[in-house]
């Protein structure tokens, strides 16, 4: 059996994917209630039964709902943060209990770790108003004992140094196509909102996003590059799926590459993706 990606929902108003493989479940950010997040894993083969760690990438609140903290506690499923959101946390009430059951586990940001049996998460240093955020290269072992890689960049500004060349031999790429330019600049919103998401710390345009595609591709180094770009945080009001697709589809056909293109919502599960 492949190593299998899905994301379960990803947008303002919530975030989570899920790593599986043969041996664990591993759920990144929680961004939806728990009933949430069990319905929405239902069907994947997933569930708050076979989760086997769960890991955040910051604290905002479309990646983290704090009421979903009292159910991993009460289930005591390892709960990976950063030594910095612990301590943003460590005021409320569901993380206290967490604690307390034992289930907290910290990464510097700095070193790989292992987020449950053949699932190893390199913390990716993000630029990002919510500062520390984290994207992943993950390594997740497969039933012959290979092991997939995947990239997860879910809310970035820009492009920092050296992060194509982190993420150039994935298999998969989980990668944020949040806005159209255009759009979010006629938008109507309050001028410091589109100034955020415009800014070096906001949110990638599908512009953006394309570029960083093309640079992972032209780092791949005759693999091809990944065999799946899944686009993420899609603007309900500053972007449409057709425009995200166009920009990456763009780069599909220029660099020659074999990528299939998958664009995620806020209110439906995306693909359940197998990489053997």
């Amino acid at each position: 059996m492949g190593v299998r990606f899905c994301v379960l929902g990803s947008g303002s108003a919530g975030n989570a994917a899920l790593v599986m493989t043969p041996r664990a479940h591993v759920l990144i950010d929680i961004g939806f209630s728990p009933d949430q997040l069990a319905a929405r894993m239902d069907g994947t083969g997933a569930s708050w039964e076979t989760l086997k760690a769960v890991v955040l990438t910051h604290t905002h609140a479309d990646h983290l709902k704090k009421r979903t903290l009292k159910e991993i506690a009460q289930r005591e499923i390892p709960f990976f943060c950063h030594e910095s959101h612990a301590k943003q946390l460590q005021g409320g009430r569901y993380f206290k209990r967490l604690n307390e059951a034992g289930a907290v586990r910290l990464y510097n940001g700095r070193e790989a770790f292992d987020a449950a049996d053949g699932v190893r998460f390199n913390p990716l240093h993000l630029p990002h108003d919510c500062p520390p955020t984290f994207g992943f290269r993950i390594e997740a072992v497969n039933g012959d004992g290979r092991a997939v890689k995947l990239g997860y960049l879910a809310d970035l500004g820009h492009e920092r140094d050296g992060l194509a060349a982190a993420i150039a031999d994935v298999d998969l790429l989980a990668l944020e196509f949040n806005h159209d330019e255009d759009l979010e600049r006629n938008s109507g919103r309050h001028p410091k909102l589109i100034g955020r998401v415009l800014g070096d710390e906001g949110h990638l345009s599908n512009r953006q996003a394309a570029e960083v595609f093309e640079r992972v591709l032209k780092m791949a180094n005759g693999s091809g590059g990944p065999r799946y770009l899944v686009q993420m945080h899609l603007s309900e009001d500053c972007n449409r799926p057709e425009l995200a697709f166009k920009a990456a589809q763009e780069v599909v056909l220029k660099m020659g590459a074999q990528t299939k293109v998958f664009s995620t919502k806020q209110d439906l599960r995306g693909t359940v993706h197998e990489i053997a």
